[in-house]
């Protein structure tokens, strides 16, 4: 059918091209007759050539689940590489969270080491409050005795609170420690709120220590470490404890305060010197 639609048109068209030139002459029939020939030819080509040949449906089919496979593969890749995104994601979670499990397990580490020597601690200072609870009975009774009243001593006038406290650490100095530490005493009820409060709190156990009062001594220091932890005169009055009980022979006691300094005050000069100490009684 397809062949008869091509052969036709070319018949018409060649009948009105005759018509048309029935008077040329004969050169140009012999060149419309070859060109005739030719047209046949190509027309008998035509109607001997075979239709072409229809798809088959199997391979429409075949091609179909190809496609199909195709697509699922494509599904499959995309589904593959969110996969491997998760799974990169959720690597990269556990490790944060192991390094701060490593982190926390180190903090608390850190925690039990102080909580350890906090319990070392107090169990040393419970021995202390011990040893110092049993002075202050001896004390007590001591000053329970009587005691003969000095004659009345007119009270010297002082120009400034600076010359009386360094008129009294003189006095300690100088050999005389019994009468600064009374003019101490009076130092602190006479400007208990003065900022020399806290050394001439230091001094009088200095008093006491160059009495070879050493019992005294110790309460005394214990009383700067006590009301002024971070004053400068703490870490002396620790150190000066600890070589109040080193006189009175009791060693043990004596290591637990030079030990202390070492460690509540590691950056002072008293620090260094309970260093050496602690070598030299062990």
């Amino acid at each position: 059918m397809a062949r008869n639609a091509v052969v036709f048109p070319l018949i018409g068209a060649f009948a009105a091209f005759m018509a048309g030139c029935a008077v040329v002459d004969t050169g140009s029939m012999t060149r419309l007759q070859d060109e005739m020939v030719g047209l046949k030819k190509e027309m008998a080509v035509l109607k001997t050539a075979p239709p072409p040949a229809p798809v088959p449906a199997a391979e429409r089919a075949n091609a179909g689940e190809i496609q199909s496979l195709r697509k699922n593969f494509a599904d499959s890749n995309s589904d593959f590489d969110r996969m491997r995104a998760d799974q990169l994601a959720a690597t990269t979670r556990m490790d944060e969270a192991r390094v701060e499990m490593q982190r926390i397990t180190a903090r608390q580490n850190e925690q039990d080491r102080a909580l350890q020597e906090i319990r070392g601690n107090a169990d040393r200072m419970k021995e202390i409050e011990t040893r110092l609870a049993a002075i202050e009975e001896r004390t007590g009774k001591l000053a329970a005795a009587p005691v003969a009243a000095p004659g009345p001593e007119s009270p010297r006038e002082w120009k400034s609170p600076e010359e009386m406290y360094e008129a009294a650490v003189g006095q300690v100095k100088g050999g005389n420690p019994k009468k600064g530490r009374e003019t101490l005493s009076d130092f602190a009820v006479k400007y208990p709120n003065h900022k020399l409060i806290p050394n001439a709190l230091y001094w009088k156990g200095e008093a006491f220590y160059a009495e070879k009062d050493y019992e005294n001594a110790i309460l005394t220091f214990q009383d700067v470490v006590d009301k002024y932890p971070r004053g400068e005169k703490a870490p002396d009055a620790m150190y000066k404890q600890g070589l109040s009980f080193l006189a009175l022979k009791d060693n043990k006691n004596a290591r637990i305060l030079l030990d202390l300094v070492q460690k509540k005050y590691p950056k002072s000069k008293a620090a260094e010197m309970a260093k050496k100490k602690l070598k030299e009684i062990r």
